[in-house]
């Protein structure tokens, strides 16, 4: 029997500059943290974005949960052997990460950019050493917990090897189920075993393996039991982010999951 008045502490809702205030509201109606998808753009980050920090302060200051925000992405090659690119990437990390600090975020999020289709060992070897080097160096300055997102890795073992160079509490995984979905050439079950309890958060949306469209959990392909029975197996209690894209399809996704007793709605008594 599923505890229906149990209250889930560890659900994120993902709001952008366009529904910002409607997600936020229902964040704070429903006792759920958010992440913050707004400065993840450079036509954002590029113009006006001060503007839009001093807009989000002022709405958050009476909010109670965890803040999470969700960094740039696109094109950033923090690894390029191309000086002037790999300056291009720190300087928008170190964006984020002071905007972060001023919405006093716990965590931040940007992905790994590894390539799989490179499989040359230099390239591996560089893609670690530059990354170790610059988060090594980026949690010495910032009190907030950096998490790499998996888009086209198609295995853990990358991102095993340089959290077990960095060594630190402030650098984690962020699971995404819909990057693995499709780019992924090993299950959801070994990226657990072999990441386990350093994945402490994770995207949640769904899709047909074929496009990043970010389904509601349901409407693609990803067995959302065998996930839920993953999670229990290696005895991870990651925080879930619903990333939908609105609140309707935030509100779809989080009854799905109640009503099909997936984590960390699969409490029983």
């Amino acid at each position: 029997m599923v505890l229906k008045n149990k209250i889930v502490t560890n659900i994120f809702v993902q709001p952008f500059l366009s529904g910002f205030d409607d997600l936020l509201t229902y964040a704070k109606e429903h006792t759920y943290n958010i992440e913050i998808a707004s400065f993840a753009f450079a036509d954002v980050l590029d113009s006006g974005w001060q503007n839009v920090l001093e807009d989000y302060k002022y709405k958050l200051k009476d909010f109670k949960n965890t803040i999470s925000v969700h960094g740039a992405f696109q094109d950033l090659i923090l690894h390029s052997r191309d000086k002037r690119i790999s300056e291009t990437a720190m300087s928008r990390y170190i964006q984020n990460l002071e905007i972060a600090k001023q919405l006093k975020a716990k965590y931040i999020v940007f992905h790994g950019n590894f390539n799989p289709l490179i499989n040359h060992e230099s390239y591996i070897r560089n893609w670690t050493e530059q990354n170790t080097r610059f988060w090594s160096e980026a949690i010495s300055k910032y009190d907030i917990t950096i998490l790499l997102e998996n888009v086209w890795e198609g295995s853990p073992e990358i991102f095993r090897k340089l959290l077990d160079e960095v060594k630190s509490s402030q650098l984690k995984i962020c699971f995404d189920t819909g990057h693995a979905n499709i780019f992924s050439k090993v299950p959801i079950s070994e990226w657990f075993n072999v990441l386990g309890k350093d994945i402490p958060y994770m995207h949640i949306n769904d899709n047909k393996g074929d496009k990043d469209n970010e389904l509601v959990p349901g409407e693609g392909t990803i067995n959302w039991q065998e996930f839920s029975n993953n999670i229990k197996k290696y005895e991870m209690t990651p925080n879930i982010v619903f990333e939908v894209g609105s609140l309707e399809k935030t509100k779809l996704a989080i009854q799905y999951f109640k009503e099909n007793n997936i984590y960390p709605f699969d409490m029983k008594k």
